[in-house]
């Protein structure tokens, strides 16, 4: 794997190089841009590159130097990351412009069937073996049992496998250009200048996905700026190739939103009586404890998780009906909500919850 990502950090330096060198920007001073500037002209193709100058603009205006500015030129329109957003927001209009459907009582488990599969729960087990140092040191040093660090890492890129190999500053200009979310895009292209100026990479190896997610945790920028780790202490935050940062970075994520490594994600339980569903949800004041739940009618769905239920008793719980009154019920702790944090889907935080689950059962982790 990692030889495969230094070939193609390779091309893609030699790709940037032998673009033209007028693409972009002069080698002069960069006049620093207001965050809150707004680009007037056309939206057209003969204005990307003007565009490019007006995203340095602002960069400079949040403090990127000159010199990182000058240095990043053949920052290109990449027309197949357009194509995707606009698959991705025609799939979101066309949900939103059709009638509600009626929920389905098998969304959650139709969800866990296709993305949590026997064959990633081997493949992380077989993957276990080879990085349990790394692994350890980071559960150890950021309070995150393993199985969870080891679930987000599967989840997110396949254990390190799918990672993208986009210039990440030639998506994020691209899609900050299209306008549909400019606000989000623009910021994650200054956030990118950033973690070039910081030195905490080089443009080479900056490759992402189409939407600008990188390395095997798929962290934006914004994310790598606030999250990314050191952890093998070699003064790099290297989350595309050194499993020491992508495990460090994983858990100090975990670990700054609030992770509890004495409390499990959460259980499935049954209704025994019909659900009000203006009592479900993870917002804060949706929290009550175990005993109030179970005077609601909730009760634990398999004796084999009595252990996990009995760690949840002196903690607030929330409860999550993915699939409305018709599906599944669980109840789940902070940690859950913690998920909820690195990514807004309830089959989501699902899925890894039960991944970091199967994980440990196939191990016996302690």
């Amino acid at each position: 794997m990692k030889t495969l990502l230094e070939i193609t950090a390779l091309c893609t330096g030699l790709i940037l190089a032998g673009c033209s060198s007028s693409n972009n920007t002069p080698n002069s001073a960069v006049n620093a841009l207001d965050s809150n500037a707004i680009y007037s002209k056309a939206r057209t193709l003969d204005n990307f590159n003007d565009y490019v100058q007006f995203l340095k603009q602002k960069s400079a205006g949040q403090g990127v130097s000159a010199k990182t500015l000058n240095a990043q030129n053949n920052i290109y329109y990449i027309e197949s990351a357009v194509r995707l957003d606009q698959k991705q927001a025609g799939n979101a209009a066309r949900l939103k412009n059709q009638p509600p459907l009626p929920p389905n009582p098998n969304g959650v488990t139709n969800y866990i069937n296709k993305h949590l599969t026997q064959a990633k729960v081997n493949k992380a087990e077989d993957n276990y073996w080879d990085v349990r140092t790394s692994l350890q040191k980071a559960s150890q040093k950021y309070g995150v049992q393993q199985e969870f660090i080891l679930a987000l890492w599967g989840m997110e890129s396949s254990f390190g496998y799918y990672q993208g190999n986009y210039d990440v500053l030639s998506v994020l200009a691209t899609l900050a250009f299209d306008g549909r979310r400019e606000k989000l895009f623009s910021q994650e292209f200054i956030n990118a200048m950033k973690m070039l100026d910081q030195g905490y990479l080089n443009r080479t190896q900056m490759l992402g996905s189409w939407a600008g997610a990188m390395g095997q945790t798929q962290f934006m920028p914004t994310s790598y700026l606030n999250y990314a780790a050191d952890g093998d202490s070699d003064g790099r935050k290297d989350i595309w190739q050194n499993e020491y940062d992508v495990f460090a970075s994983i858990a100090n994520y975990l670990h700054t939103v609030g992770w509890d490594n004495r409390l499990p994600w959460g259980v499935e339980v049954q209704l025994t009586q019909p659900a009000n569903l203006t009592l479900s949800g993870t917002e804060k004041n949706k929290a009550r404890s175990l005993t109030d739940w179970q005077a609601q009618g909730i009760m634990l769905k398999s004796s084999t998780e009595a252990q996990k239920l009995n760690a949840l008793s002196s903690t607030d719980l929330w409860l999550v009906l993915p699939d409305k009154e018709v599906g599944r019920a669980f109840l789940v702790s902070n940690n859950f909500r913690t998920i909820l944090d690195w990514n807004r889907s309830n089959y989501y935080a699902l899925s890894v919850g039960m991944f970091a689950d199967r994980i440990k059962w196939t191990l016996e982790l302690k």
